[in-house]
């Protein structure tokens, strides 16, 4: 990961979700790194929709759709940061959001692409 992409977020991070779902737009396709998948990323009402690609020739394979929600979001983005320079004190915090949030990945490389 590029260290230049720390953010300095806002404080209620209502403007990053924002910028994010204007950028997702009616639909876009990246790539997760560690298994060099693609993921489709939807608006769904208020929420992000990640399913398989659609047009890349390695879509990751989801049986069941993932959804973002707001509050994951600003969870993530609390140790955003901390994620682009791992060390030993960031690294139980980083354990405990993933256990915590299903959709850490999704998350992670949404706010890496967009912001």
């Amino acid at each position: 990961m590029l260290l230049d992409r720390k953010i300095n977020f806002s404080e209620s991070k209502d403007e990053e979700w924002a910028q994010i779902r204007n950028k997702i737009g009616d639909g876009i396709e990246l790539p997760l790194p560690d298994t060099e998948r693609w993921f489709l990323a939807t608006i769904d009402g208020e929420k992000i929709k990640i399913e398989g690609a659609n047009k890349n020739i390695r879509p990751l394979k989801l049986y069941e759709p993932a959804f973002i929600n707001l509050d994951e979001f600003k969870a993530m983005s609390e140790i955003y940061n901390d994620c682009l320079t791992p060390s030993v004190d960031s690294l139980n915090q980083k354990l405990e959001l993933q256990k915590s949030i299903t959709n850490f990945k999704f998350i992670f490389m949404l706010i890496y692409h967009f912001l």
